[in-house]
């Protein structure tokens, strides 16, 4: 046992040092290409320090003077540059004056988040008393600048699981958290008039028999509700619960008696273990695939017997 925790623990280091190393050669890589003012290649290589979910001051810097000289790569840089702020903002500290300027930078300018003069000129501030503390009072030496409320992001976009191809999916990010409301029916509305014991014989039957047709229809509903929870850039955990409901419904043909002739057909609802009315459970993620679009996969409990997969895509607004 011993042997092998120390094993782990070589496999570890060995693995930091190698993402490690990774990262020092991307950051170098990137340098070189920027010196030779190849900026593509030089996001490239710098991206890829990001995507390690490495938080470089100095890559971000690089990245955002490549954000501000080239006007032509910005589109595809959106999604790149908003992790960049997540990583500033994250790693923000009273007294960092680097991080401060470069803050102000991506507000003024709308780098990764949305403009906001007043989140800038707030930030000015708390650079102007770290370098000049005698020009202020102890109360406003202090206080810290207090963070522009973020607005919600609302989405909406399509939602399904095995059993239910089709349903929607409404909701909200903020700073940290949201929420969402999901619906999903596989779209069948059979009513029926009759429905079989647990030995598949129609119940109170008069006038007749009845003779299945083979014919089947599942009526599915899933409604849930939840909350979802920011646990990266651009990345939710969702997680909620609802109430869920499926009929498995057969049709039938009632034969009369004496005389064996068709008196009508209907359908009845009759397998109880595969019917079922109960709590619906929720957990995926979401991730945005652009700055404005999203894409969600993960599981669904049905009454706490069936597990299904779902996946949904959409857009924010």
């Amino acid at each position: 046992m011993k042997r092998n925790g120390i094993i782990i623990i070589l496999l570890l280091i060995t693995v930091f040092r190698t993402v490690g190393q990774d990262i020092n050669e991307y950051i170098i890589k990137g340098d070189s290409a920027l010196g030779r003012l190849d900026f593509n290649q030089a996001k490239a290589y710098y991206q890829e320090v990001i995507y390690l979910q490495y938080c470089d001051f100095h890559t971000i810097e690089q990245l955002t003077s490549i954000w501000i000289a080239n006007e032509s790569m910005r589109s595809d840089m959106t999604d790149l540059m908003k992790m960049c702020y997540d990583c500033l903002d994250n790693n923000a500290r009273l007294r960092d004056t680097a991080n401060i300027k470069l803050r102000i930078t991506y507000y003024k300018q709308g780098i990764g988040t949305n403009k906001s003069e007043i989140q800038a000129e707030r930030l000015m501030q708390q650079l102007e008393t770290i370098r000049n503390p005698n020009r202020t009072t102890n109360e406003q030496y202090k206080k810290e600048p207090l963070r522009q409320k973020e607005k919600m992001q609302f989405f909406a976009g399509y939602s399904a699981t095995l059993v239910a191809p089709a349903g929607l999916t409404v909701g909200g990010v903020g700073r940290y958290v949201g929420w969402f409301l999901r619906v999903r029916s596989n779209l069948s509305f059979q009513d029926f008039t009759e429905a079989c014991d647990d030995a598949g014989n129609i119940r109170g039957l008069n006038n007749g028999f009845a003779k299945p047709l083979g014919i089947k229809k599942n009526n599915t509903f899933i409604g849930t509700g939840g909350i979802m929870v920011k646990v990266a850039p651009s990345f939710y955990i969702a997680a909620g619960a609802g109430y869920c409901s499926r009929e498995a419904l057969y049709k039938f043909e009632r034969i009369g008696e004496p005389v064996a002739e068709t008196i009508n057909e209907f359908w009845a609802k009759c397998d109880n273990k595969t019917s079922f009315t109960g709590v619906a459970l929720d957990l995926d993620g979401t991730f945005g695939i652009t700055n404005k679009i999203y894409g969600a996969v993960g599981l669904s409990v049905l009454n706490f017997m069936y597990i299904s997969a779902n996946a949904g895509i959409g857009v924010f607004f």
